[in-house]
């Protein structure tokens, strides 16, 4: 694993402890001040601001009624550069649920990340490729 491909698992390492913790301000920290979310049924420009915080605060509720014990990389595909500071890549996701036991729910999201002027990746636009909520009720999660 090369010295950016160990950054961006730490990064992403990052991104699922976060998730757990009551500090959505650190979480929010992990995106660009805009940043564009999308998946199956369309998508929107954000800004990462107060109203996002409050945002990713009811997310973190909204797990925990859901179940969720865990979130972590099962694999990180190869990213592929775009520029000097911005890469995109491909991040399968293992989630554990209350309901599901041991069993790891699998799934995969995409991501441009762009490098700050403080050498930390942002995430500037992430891609879900299926759709949360339908996928939850299928696994009976809702």
């Amino acid at each position: 694993m090369t010295s950016d491909e160990h950054g961006l698992k730490a990064f992403f390492d990052e991104y699922a402890t976060v998730s757990f913790l009551d500090s959505p301000e650190r979480h929010a920290a992990l995106y660009a001040p805009n940043f564009i979310a999308a998946g199956p049924a369309g998508s929107a420009v954000f800004a990462n601001d107060l109203a996002f915080v409050d945002w990713l605060r009811k997310v973190r509720q909204f797990n925990r009624q859901t179940g969720m014990q865990s979130v972590e990389v099962v694999t990180l595909g190869q990213p592929a550069v775009l520029s000097p500071i911005q890469i995109l890549v491909k991040v399968e996701w293992g989630a554990r649920f209350n309901k599901t036991g041991d069993r790891l729910i699998t799934f995969y999201i995409s991501y441009l990340l762009e490098r700050s002027q403080d050498n930390f990746w942002k995430i500037l636009a992430y891609i879900d490729e299926k759709d949360q909520m339908t996928e939850m009720r299928e696994l009976g999660l809702l």
